[in-house]
């Protein structure tokens, strides 16, 4: 159960203890993930013991502080991470010049303080800064709500087990380093609820009759576009006969029910359905569900997972597909059908990637594709029931909202007490299994084969059997580029690459990215997050890594650049999330991506350097 995170001394009874309890688990979470954003980009900041008058009164130790010009901002630091996401407690406290006028701060009060001093540090306007704060507002508010609403669950959401649904359900916090992660504008509550994943409840595919004229499909493997939709609505008992019978020279779309309704108000497309081009057909059949990654759905029995741009802000985007990204999940397809993506696929056997062999969207009256109509076409792997559970591992790793430990912890000591193990050697040997099927494949598939994947942790789905992975799937291949050796090794010239040519990176740049998404957002969570849960030091999880690491660069490596320069480097890269937001940018339609990336520390190579200068004392 979700429990006061402020004062527990204070704690009271009743439905109002519940309200009470809620809200302060949401500002708790918020402001975890706000601060961890803002101070991986902002360097005004230092740690400091607090007054011991504040220390008397429960206020930790060690504390977080900033400096607001005339007064000072503290926040009480409850863990300190070498992998850069730490815990806070709250109340914050503001105090004025010379430790006079102290006072106390919720979350939302911290963050009209910080916004306004990172508008100063990067000269912001005032009209990006109040836009980013109702952003933030909106975060808080909807994670409120959907702690509320999934507050009985908890319990069996943190302990499992989970089918692949529920754990797709159950990312509650959304992007743990970012300022505003539940941001859905402009959704209202209800739609939130009803199409967001946490809501639980699913819904029906809209569809629509669209003239073949104002269609356009791409197949990476000769599948028509009917083949495809047939294949929904054989998997699908309870769609109607309505959904059979086409005239010749229409097509039958699957579409979200919540993007139709836009479509129909959009400019490019209004004269299309005035003249019915396009009819909408209502919602039917079989429930979908919500994935972590809101616009793509899920239902265990269809051939399919389907992708939808989705005319929403979500984190730093409007999640609209552009062409082409998802013309990279056609030309990964390709990749993986030759004789030497057969053989990536041959030496991973337990790792694959949930291929997204097609996409279809709606033209506009001069021809062109409309990103907000793209819908991608994703392979389903997970259709039966068996004994495997499938965690996306943004999920495992989440903050318990009521501070107990993450699901990740509890697999973890769910392996120590089945293996008779201690806590810190079932964290080994959960992190070595998941190095094992999630890291080194996608390491070698950079090093060896020149394919570089965006494996955030929503990207990675673990298998998992008596508590260790033991399979791991990779999607969304809009993620996904090459370097300079892999064009070359697929023969991959501009022509080839078509509209993915701009994905094809330099080995900075890769690597700057790949390093980000694979250890940074992915690697370090898992590492965070058992620390955190007091199993085992991280210092010891970063030796392991490293010496993994290590022990990949063997001669025969096509690339060894990424390899060194994780080992080597004394920075990694780091999506700024708060200063992309205070700005008010979209990421998917920036220039230059690399913009919003600055270094952090490296500790991965810090730990090394400690390791040796304890043995030379």
């Amino acid at each position: 159960m979700i429990h006061d995170n402020v004062r527990p001394e204070n704690r009271i009874t009743g439905e109002h203890a519940m309200e009470t309890a809620t809200a302060s688990a949401a500002d708790w979470l918020s402001a975890n993930g706000f601060l961890n954003a803002y101070i991986r980009e902002f360097d005004d900041w230092r740690i400091e013991t607090s007054p011991r008058s504040w220390q008397n009164a429960g206020f930790p130790a060690q504390a977080l502080l900033i400096p607001l010009g005339h007064q000072s901002l503290w926040v009480g630091v409850q863990y300190w991470s070498d992998c850069g996401r730490h815990r806070f407690g709250l109340p914050a406290r503001c105090e004025g010049p010379h430790g006079m006028q102290s006072r106390q701060l919720n979350f939302l009060s911290l963050a009209k303080l910080l916004v306004e001093n990172a508008g100063l540090l990067t000269n912001g306007s005032i009209g990006a800064m109040a836009r980013f704060l109702e952003r933030i507002i909106e975060s808080h508010r909807n994670l409120e709500m959907l702690l509320t609403l999934r507050e009985p669950e908890l319990d069996h959401l943190f302990r499992g087990p989970l089918s692949f649904r529920q754990a797709e359900q159950a990312l509650l916090v959304g992007h743990s380093v970012h300022p505003a992660p539940k941001v859905r504008q402009p959704m209202t509550l209800t739609e939130a609820v009803q199409y967001g994943p946490e809501g639980g409840e699913g819904f029906a595919l809209a569809w629509m009759l669209v003239r073949r004229q104002r269609v356009h499909y791409h197949s990476a493997d000769g599948v028509s576009l009917e083949q495809r939709v047939q294949a929904l609505i054989d998997a699908d008992p309870h769609l109607t006969a309505d959904y059979i019978d086409i005239r010749d020279d229409y097509v039958l779309l699957p579409a979200h029910p919540w993007q139709v309704k836009r479509l129909q108000r959009l400019p490019a497309l209004q004269a299309a359905f005035a003249s019915q081009d396009i009819i909408p057909l209502a919602s039917q059949g079989s429930r979908w569900h919500a994935t972590s990654s809101m616009r793509s759905i899920y239902n265990e029995q269809a051939p399919y997972m389907l992708k939808f741009s989705l005319s929403v802000r979500l984190t730093n985007s409007v999640r609209h597909l552009q062409p082409a990204e998802a013309e990279r999940g056609c030309l990964i397809s390709k990749i993986l059908a030759t004789p030497v993506g057969q053989q990536f696929s041959q030496r991973f056997r337990d790792f694959q990637i949930m291929q997204e062999p097609a996409y279809v969207c709606l033209l506009d009256d001069a021809g062109g594709r409309l990103p907000d109509t793209m819908l991608v076409f994703r392979d389903n792997p997970i259709r039966e029931q068996s004994q495997r559970q499938f965690n996306v591992l943004a999920s495992l790793t989440q903050d318990h909202p009521g501070g107990g430990i993450s699901s990740l912890g509890s697999l973890v000591m769910e392996v120590a007490v089945s293996q008779n193990i201690t806590p810190a050697t079932a964290a080994s040997r959960w992190f070595a299994a998941y190095l094992k099927v999630a890291v080194q494949p996608l390491v070698l598939a950079q090093a060896d084969y020149g394919l570089l994947f965006g494996a955030h942790q929503q990207n990675l789905v673990l298998g998992l059997e008596r508590g260790l992975p033991v399979h791991c799937y990779f999607r969304d291949c809009q993620g996904t580029g090459f370097s300079a050796a892999g064009a070359r090794l697929f023969k991959l010239d501009h022509n080839a690459l078509g509209e993915s040519a701009e994905n094809q990176l330099d080995n900075e740049m890769a690597n700057k990215l790949f390093a980000y998404y694979l250890i940074v957002n992915s690697t370090f969570g898992v590492i965070g997050a058992l620390g955190a849960d007091g199993l085992i030091p991280e210092a010891s999880l970063l030796l392991q890594l490293r010496t993994f690491l290590q022990q990949q660069m063997t001669p025969q490596r096509r690339d060894l650049s990424f390899l060194r320069a994780v080992l080597e480097s004394e920075s990694l890269w780091q999506k700024g999330n708060f200063i992309c937001s205070l700005a008010d940018m979209n990421e998917n339609t920036l220039a230059d991506p690399a913009a919003i990336y600055r270094p952090i520390d490296n500790p991965i190579f810090r730990v090394e350097q400690e390791s040796l200068l304890a043995v030379t004392q």
